[in-house]
């Protein structure tokens, strides 16, 4: 069994708005993982309930926990960027306010993310769960690409689930994510990792994904894009046209990646059909939540 200071360090950045219904099972579920050489950062987006409160009360009795509140509310996007700027660690997980996380999760990714170097990401089974805190019946998908090829891996990506999302990232795969502040960041950012490695299911994990929205259909997922509180499509362009930015950052990483010319050039002639397909048809949310 190593000791804490012979594991990696581990940054769990909580990007936090509200929370104070759930933020202290969230939080449970993070400082009671069987990993221990971690640091908890919780970045509060100028929260007007008692999360605050809730959340200076964990940092006072745990030394791993940093507790910030910005002065304003920043946006959605700019308060999990700015977690990824303050990590140390030499892996990153994003955990929202209101989830929960199997006790082993962080352990078995690490495991897992120190024997296959060249994963970007390991993540757990997800599992939606409603307010009361049970299973919801809602299936939520997940994929493993090891051993595919990175046309391959970038469409199961581009079709797949945006869960592992919230898995564990070597810190060093993730690009500067300053400018990452657009619907569909999220798709943009795996898709980007996908080039680089394989994506690890570790499948004796769960995260549990709390449902605490309302919104179901795609003009209410585009209407909160444009939102004071989330602040993703904040410019007159950008409100027309939510996703407009999104096909653009998909061939820019495409053309910026270290893969072959062929490769490149498979994925930009499948990529250029597939988007106006998967914008009309599946018309699914691709941010953060």
């Amino acid at each position: 069994m190593n000791t804490k200071s012979e594991l990696p360090l581990v940054t769990v950045g909580m990007p936090v708005y509200n929370e104070e219904k759930y933020i202290e099972d969230a939080l449970k579920s993070i400082i009671n993982q069987d990993y221990d050489n971690l640091e908890i950062l919780i970045s509060d987006n100028h929260s007007t309930d008692k999360t605050g409160v809730i959340c200076r009360g964990y940092a006072e009795k745990d030394q791993r926990i940093h507790y910030h509140c910005h002065d304003k509310n920043i946006g959605v996007a700019a308060n999990h960027i700015y977690l990824t700027q303050k990590a140390r660690g030499e892996y990153f997980m994003w955990a929202a306010g209101h989830d929960k996380r199997s006790i082993n999760l962080v352990s078995q990714c690490i495991f897992q993310l120190e024997n296959i170097e060249t994963a970007p990401v390991a993540f757990g089974t997800p599992v939606w769960i409603g307010k009361d805190g049970k299973p919801s019946g809602t299936f939520a998908g997940w994929y493993d690409t090891r051993g595919l090829n990175p046309v391959a891996r970038f469409f199961m990506v581009f079709w797949g689930s945006m869960n592992p999302i919230l898995g564990i990232f070597r810190r060093k795969d993730l690009p500067d994510l300053k400018s990452y502040d657009y619907a569909g960041a999220d798709l943009v950012l795996l898709a980007e990792l996908a080039l680089k490695g394989g994506f690890i299911h570790a499948a004796n994990t769960s995260f549990y994904r709390r449902e605490t929205r309302t919104v179901k259909n795609y003009d209410e997922k585009i209407k909160r894009y444009k939102s004071e509180e989330t602040q993703i499509a904040n410019t007159f362009f950008s409100k027309l046209f939510p996703l407009a930015k999104l096909p653009f950052e998909l061939l820019r990483i495409v053309l910026q990646a270290k893969i072959g010319i062929l490769e490149k050039s498979c994925i930009i002639a499948l990529l250029i059909p597939s988007f106006p397909i998967r914008y009309i048809l599946g018309k699914k949310d691709h941010i953060v939540k």
